[in-house]
C-alpha cells in the first residue's frame, strides 16, 4: 500500500498523475499535500495504517519531473528508497480510458518486462518493484500478461517496455480491459536507488554531456 502526494503548489496535470497512479497502485491512496511536511506526511501515512510507501511526486515547468519514494518503517524512519527521474508522462485520459475506479482490495501489485527487452530493463523491472513494494515476476518465454497475472492472483501488472530515450512504465488493469494498458504511462530517463545503484539512459547509450 501507498502514499501517493505532490510536491507544494502541484499544476492540475500532476494531481491528475497522482489520481492515475492510485488507480495501478492496489489499495494505495492520493491525499493533498497541502502545506504538510514530509514529516507530516509519514505520520499521516502510519497513522492510517497498512501504508509501506509514501510517494512524491514533484513538478517542473507544469510537469511531473521526479518520483521520490521513501519507506513508511518507525524503525528506519524516513529512509529514502529511490528515485526516477521523467522525461513525460501521458495520463490515463489521454490514453482513452476516463473514470477507472482505484483497487480497494487485497492483492499483488506484479511488476515484468514486455518480450524482447534488455538486460537494463529487467533490472529495472526489479528496482521498480523494489520502490513501490511490488512483486517482480520474470517475463520469460512466451508467457502471456494474463497468464501471470491469473498466476498471482491480481488483475494489476505494471510493464517496462522499450522507449528511444530511457525506459517506459505501462500499467495494465485486467479488470477493466484485457486488450490493451489502462496506463498512466510513465516515461523514465533515469534511476537511482539509495544503496549507489543508478542507471542514465544518455550514459547506457554512450552519449556525452555537452560541454
Amino acid at each position: 500500500m501507498m502514499l501517493i502526494t505532490t510536491s507544494h503548489r502541484p499544476t492540475r496535470r500532476t494531481r491528475s498523475f497522482g489520481h492515475d497512479l492510485e488507480k495501478v497502485f492496489p489499495n494505495s491512496l492520493y491525499l493533498t499535500r497541502g502545506k504538510k511536511t514530509i514529516q507530516d506526511l509519514l505520520m499521516e501515512a502510519y497513522d492510517r495504517g497498512g501504508y509501506e510507501r509514501l510517494l512524491i511526486i514533484n513538478v517542473w515547468k507544469g510537469n511531473p519531473l521526479k518520483m521520490t519514494f521513501i519507506k513508511v518503517d518507525p524503525e528506519d524512519w524516513g529512509g529514502y528508497l529511490g528515485y526516477l527521474y521523467l522525461h513525460g508522462i501521458k495520463l490515463q485520459r489521454e490514453i482513452g480510458f476516463r473514470n477507472i475506479p482505484p483497487i480497494r482490495e487485497e492483492m499483488p501489485f506484479v511488476v515484468t518486462t514486455a518480450k524482447r527487452v534488455g538486460i537494463d530493463h529487467t533490472a529495472f523491472a526489479q528496482v521498480f518493484a523494489e520502490l513501490t513494494g511490488g512483486k517482480f515476476v520474470p517475463r520469460g518465454g512466451n508467457k502471456s500478461l494474463q497468464t501471470i497475472a491469473d498466476k498471482n492472483n491480481t488483475d494489476v501488472i505494471g510493464v517496462i517496455e522499450n522507449y528511444p530515450r530511457g525506459m517506459a512504465v505501462n500499467f495494465y488493469r485486467f479488470d477493466i480491459t484485457k486488450e490493451r494498458p489502462v496506463g498512466p504511462l510513465i516515461l523514465v530517463k533515469i534511476w537511482i536507488m539509495e544503496d549507489g545503484r543508478r542507471w542514465d539512459y544518455k550514459e547506457a547509450l554512450g552519449i556525452k554531456p555537452k560541454g
